[in-house]
C-alpha cells in the first residue's frame, strides 16, 4: 500500500454518467433487481435520497454529503465543536458519511476531538445509527473510524475494542476491503479503517496511509486495488487572515471537486474535506468561521459553505464529486446538502410532479381493487382542486 500525488484527469463518458439515471422503483422486489430500469422522476431528498439510485452503482461513483468530526456536537467550545446537528439529525438531513474520532479509556471507546472528550461513547452513537437504519433500509453509510487520542488505563488494544463494538451489531456492517455497489451496501455501513492493529489486513478499506495536513491532495493505493484520493488540508503552514484562509481552502476544495467530476473511473474514491481552522499568535479562527463566515475589517466574509453552494449552483446536473465532509453543513447555505445530493441525478423535476405521480398511484390502486368508478371521481376532484377550480358534484358518475 502506498500514497501518491493526484492522478491525471479524464473526461467522463456517456456510459458512466447514464448509469446513475437507472432506477429501482420497487426496491426489494424482482423488478428492483432488473438492471435496465430508467427514470426521469425527482430524487427523494433527505431521509431516503438513495432509494431511487440503481443497485449497480459503485458507492465510490456517488456524491455523498458527509460531516467532519461528526460527533463534535456535544459542546459549544469554538475550537472543539464542528457540528450543531446530532447524529440522527445529520442522517435525516441526508448525511451519509461519518468521520468518527475515538479514544480508548478504561477499555471503553469514547468519542473525542483531538484530546477533548465529547461525553459520548461509540456504542451509544452506533445504537442511534442502527435504530435509524432499521427504518431506512434503502440507505447506505460510509464510516471512517480513527484513533485520535492515546489509550488510557486500558488493557485491550484499540483495534480489539473497535472490533468488539462493531461485532455486537455486525449485521449492520460491511467490513470487506473492496468497494461495494450501492445494492450491496443498502441498510449497512462500509468501514474505512484509519487505525492499525494485529490481524487487520483485510478488515475494512485500509486508509491508514492517510497524510496529516498535506498541502496537496494525495492518493492511497490499498493492497486490494482500492484507490482513494483525499484533500484534507485543514490548517495553514503560515499565519493567514480570514479572507486569505477561506480563499485558499476554497481553492483546495474546488480543485478536487473538478478532478472527481472529470475522472471516468467509477471505482476511484474521493474524499474532499471542506473543514479548516487556525490558531496561532496572530489569528484564532475556529471551524465555524471558516465554514459559515465572519466579519473581517468591518466586512462580512463568506465562508466555505455558501461558496460551495454557489459552485454547485453554477455546475448543476449530474456530476460525481465523491464524499464531501463538512463542518456545520446546515449553516451558511440552507440548500448545501440538497445541492450535493441532487448532483447524483441528471434531471430534478419540480416538486409539483410528485403530486401528480401520487394521485396516479392512488387511482391505479383503487382500480386494481375494484374501485375504478370512484377513483375516476376522486381523480377529477383532486385534479380540479390542484388547478384552482371547483369540483361539481353533479358531474359525479354513479
Amino acid at each position: 500500500m502506498q500514497s501518491a500525488v493526484l492522478p491525471e484527469k479524464n473526461t467522463p463518458s456517456t456510459e458512466q454518467t447514464a448509469l446513475l439515471e437507472k432506477d429501482d422503483t420497487e426496491y426489494g422486489t424482482a423488478k428492483a433487481r432488473s438492471p435496465c430500469i430508467l427514470t426521469n422522476r425527482a430524487p427523494p431528498l433527505g431521509e431516503r435520497w438513495m432509494a431511487k439510485l440503481h443497485n449497480r452503482i459503485p458507492v465510490s461513483a456517488l456524491t455523498i454529503p458527509g460531516t467532519h468530526d461528526s460527533a463534535a456536537f456535544t459542546g459549544a467550545w469554538p475550537f472543539i465543536q464542528t457540528q450543531k446537528m446530532g447524529i440522527t439529525e445529520q442522517l435525516n438531513a441526508g448525511i451519509r458519511y461519518f468521520d468518527l474520532r475515538c479514544g480508548l479509556r478504561d477499555d471503553i471507546v469514547e468519542m473525542v476531538h483531538g484530546s477533548a472528550l465529547l461525553g459520548l461513547t461509540l456504542s451509544v452513537l452506533l445504537d442511534m445509527v442502527y435504530l435509524w437504519m432499521m427504518s431506512h433500509p434503502t440507505e447506505a453509510l460510509v464510516v471512517q473510524i480513527k484513533q485520535d487520542r492515546a489509550a488510557e488505563r486500558s488493557s485491550m488494544h484499540f483495534a480489539h475494542a473497535i472490533w468488539s463494538c462493531i461485532s455486537s451489531g455486525n449485521t449492520h456492517w460491511r467490513t470487506a476491503n473492496t468497494t461495494p455497489t450501492l445494492g450491496e451496501l443498502r441498510g449497512r455501513i462500509q468501514l474505512l479503517r484509519r487505525f492499525t492493529g494485529p490481524t487487520l489486513h483485510a478488515y475494512g478499506i485500509d486508509v491508514t496511509q492517510w497524510q496529516d495536513n498535506p498541502s496537496k491532495p494525495f492518493t492511497i493505493y490499498t493492497w486490494h486495488d482500492v484507490q482513494v484520493t483525499i484533500q484534507d488540508h485543514y490548517r495553514p503552514a503560515e499565519a493567514q487572515a480570514l479572507p486569505a484562509l477561506i480563499a485558499r481552502k476554497g481553492g483546495d476544495v474546488v480543485e478536487l471537486l473538478d478532478h472527481a467530476a472529470a475522472n471516468v473511473d467509477p471505482g476511484h474514491w474521493y474524499i474532499n474535506f471542506t473543514s479548516a481552522y487556525e490558531f496561532n499568535l496572530w489569528y484564532q479562527l475556529p471551524p465555524r468561521e471558516i465554514a459559515v463566515g465572519g466579519y473581517w475589517a468591518f466586512k462580512w466574509e463568506e465562508g466555505i459553505n455558501p461558496r460551495l453552494s454557489g459552485y454547485l449552483q453554477q455546475h448543476k446536473g449530474q456530476r460525481r464529486y465523491g464524499i464531501v465532509p463538512m463542518d456545520f453543513p446546515e449553516s451558511g447555505a440552507d440548500d448545501l446538502i440538497t445541492a450535493l445530493i441532487e448532483s447524483n441525478y441528471k434531471h430534478v423535476p419540480s416538486n409539483a410532479s410528485w403530486v401528480w405521480w401520487t394521485l396516479l398511484v392512488v387511482v391505479l390502486i383503487l382500480a386494481a381493487t375494484g374501485g375504478f368508478v370512484y377513483a375516476k371521481c376522486d381523480w377529477r376532484a383532486a385534479a380540479c382542486m390542484l388547478s384552482g377550480g371547483h369540483f361539481n358534484k353533479s358531474l359525479e358518475v354513479h
